[in-house]
């Protein structure tokens, strides 16, 4: 069921201030297309339908329809005019997402995230690993170069940890490495931030390594494995919650 023969009462201006007109209007059709619950392949209006149920300008409409369109929203098709897509979610980040123009903020709440999805996805990493796997990321560990302490070269670290991702065969996960690649970046250039969390641990907490981490994946042991990424990343998650902490008191 498309739009057409629906009754679409356009989104209130004012839940929209500081807005365009543009911005209404496409978040308007997002709206209509949630509220009606369509799905892949509905049609919606043409320009000329969606300017008159809007008021605006039909300039106004095709900015709106091409930006849903670079979302992967909605899509043109021979003969039918526009319809719903089934958009790909990550590369809809890909598009919308410039790397370098993230804040301190952004990039420190995707380094969360990072954490958050290597240690939840042991389970799919150790249901998956392979002999080759192992002998893959063995291969890695061997080439890396410790510049400082526990510090590896940045090269190596995204190499390790990105076959961790491919391991897990999820592509949502696949397709969420580039955005962390600044991550990286910030990690290694900021490694003093982190580092003194490592030296301020505390009795009887260990540094995992690489190799360590490949240990439990060969012996396909998931608790040990999950324990031992969590401490691997042990600096991480206090840099974060030292993070949080500094700003809830500002």
């Amino acid at each position: 069921m498309g739009f057409i023969g629906l009754i679409i009462y356009p989104t209130n201006m004012e839940d929209y201030k500081g807005a365009t007109l543009v911005d209404w209007v496409e978040n308007s059709i997002i709206k209509d297309i949630r509220d009606n619950k369509l799905s892949k392949g509905a049609e919606i209006p043409n320009e000329l339908e969606l300017a008159e149920k809007f008021d605006v300008g039909r300039n106004v409409i095709r900015e709106s329809l091409s930006r849903l369109r670079m979302l992967g929203i909605i899509e043109s098709r021979k003969r039918r005019g526009m319809v719903v897509a089934q958009p790909n979610v990550m590369a809809a980040f890909h598009k919308v997402v410039n790397p370098h123009m993230l804040s301190r903020e952004t990039i420190i709440d995707l380094l969360g995230m990072r954490v958050s999805l290597e240690i939840g996805s042991a389970p799919m990493i150790i249901n998956n690993v392979t002999d080759e796997d192992i002998a893959a990321l063995k291969k890695i560990v061997a080439q890396e170069r410790v510049t400082k302490k526990s510090k590896v070269d940045i090269e190596a670290e995204k190499a390790f940890h990105f076959k961790v991702y491919e391991i897990s065969k999820n592509k949502a996960m696949l397709d969420f490495l580039s955005l962390l690649l600044p991550v990286f970046t910030f990690v290694y250039e900021n490694f003093s931030d982190f580092d003194r969390f490592n030296k301020g641990k505390k009795e009887g907490q260990r540094i995992v390594r690489h190799k360590d981490l490949v240990g439990y994946l060969e012996a396909r042991d998931l608790p040990g494995y999950q324990k031992a990424m969590e401490d691997h990343l042990i600096a991480y998650i206090d840099f974060i919650n030292y993070w949080n902490n500094q700003e809830s008191e500002k």
